[in-house]
């Protein structure tokens, strides 16, 4: 039973944005039955201005921003980073930020929306912010100000940005449908392992399932222990405490429809709290729902100077929804430190998982 009882979203948006809500802006809104874009866009023309722009000369503006907090997220996980956006590249529907702590890709044909955002409650005082949706309403990215940015750089590109149609609310489209792969039975397994086993960079991995019409999941399924195992799903926990520990150097990849967000560098303050797990470092925070877990993987890429080791996360429905590995330079091998790590990753029993149900 929600502990709000809102009438319409204008009501419900006024509440969360004063800090009089119980929950998050997306959790409220799925109480109205609406997306968090819908949720947001009722609040135009009060403290949300709708933008107008072709996302991609915005994001190569946000530099004037100066500091800024971003954030990624699905429904899993929450990914957040302290840093300054910079040397960007849009290249079509495709973008690219790579700017030190601000280190995105970016797949703007998902991206649908864009407001200013201004709310102002007594826990978190006045919060000025850039968020993007997609065509569902759903959200891609957020860049909120904090105490460094600059702020008149910001009112600058919010006048610039500004679209004539200031009316609340947005149209959306229903979900795209899912993508349909091969039955397993139809998958070449055989050939699905050589071509695996021939691969010299990871970013061939994503045209190898592609060219063999498998799922992410599925593929790793299939091709057997010498590229992927299932793990324990305590291994999430185990391999953050120990990275801490050791302060070894990771990369942890955040994505939804419309962006992927990484960290590159150690993690030190591991929280768990409830159901979640939480990263609360200075620059870096993370925020993992361990019950969203339904399976973790160990999957191994050969690539020219190696493998590359990635611990990848799937929810219920076997989305993707986190990806971890090892800090590795551009064409030098993968850290024996992580591999080590990965590979002492407890595997999943699946007795015990019977037993334990």
């Amino acid at each position: 039973m929600s502990e709000n009882n809102f009438k319409t979203p204008s009501d419900a948006w006024s509440a969360f944005s004063a800090g009089e809500a119980k929950g998050y802006a997306v959790d409220i809104a799925a109480e109205l039955g609406l997306s968090e874009g819908e949720l947001v866009a009722a609040g135009i023309g009060i403290n949300v201005t709708r933008l107008d722009a072709d996302w991609g000369d915005l994001i190569k503006r946000l530099e004037e921003l100066g500091e800024v907090k971003i954030l990624t997220r699905n429904p899993s996980v929450v990914h957040e980073k302290i840093g300054t956006f910079g040397k960007v590249g849009i290249n079509g529907e495709m973008g690219l930020v790579l700017n030190g702590d601000v280190d995105l890709r970016l797949f703007l044909g998902r991206w649908g929306h864009g407001f200013a955002v201004e709310t102002n409650n007594p826990r978190a005082g006045r919060r000025r912010s850039i968020q993007f949706f997609d065509h569902e309403g759903k959200a891609i990215h957020k860049v909120f100000l904090t105490a460094e940015s600059n702020d008149e750089g910001y009112d600058a590109l919010v006048a610039e940005f500004k679209a004539e149609n200031q009316t609340p609310g947005i149209e959306t489209l229903p979900p795209l449908p899912k993508s349909v792969t091969r039955k397993d039975d139809e998958v070449d397994v055989e050939n699905l392992r050589a071509h695996w086993r021939k691969m010299m960079d990871v970013h061939q991995f994503h045209g190898l399932l592609k060219d063999f019409n498998v799922g992410r999941q599925q593929g790793m399924r299939l091709v057997g222990p010498e590229f992927a195992e299932r793990l324990s799903n305590e291994s999430l926990k185990t391999m953050l405490e120990k990275a801490s520990e050791s302060s070894l150097p990771i990369m942890v990849f955040v994505g939804n429809s419309g962006a992927i967000q990484i960290h590159t560098g150690p993690v030190k303050n591991i929280r768990e709290m409830g159901d979640w797990i939480n990263v609360m470092d200075p620059r870096f925070t993370l925020h993992l729902r361990m019950d969203m877990i339904a399976e973790a993987w160990i999957v191994r890429k050969p690539i020219r100077e190696g493998v590359v080791t990635t611990v990848e996360l799937y929810d219920s429905d076997l989305n993707n929804f986190v990806i971890f590995c090892g800090e590795r330079p551009p064409k030098e091998s993968e850290n024996p430190a992580w591999q080590a790590l990965a590979e002492s990753l407890p595997r999943f029993d699946a007795a015990l998982q019977a037993v334990a149900e």
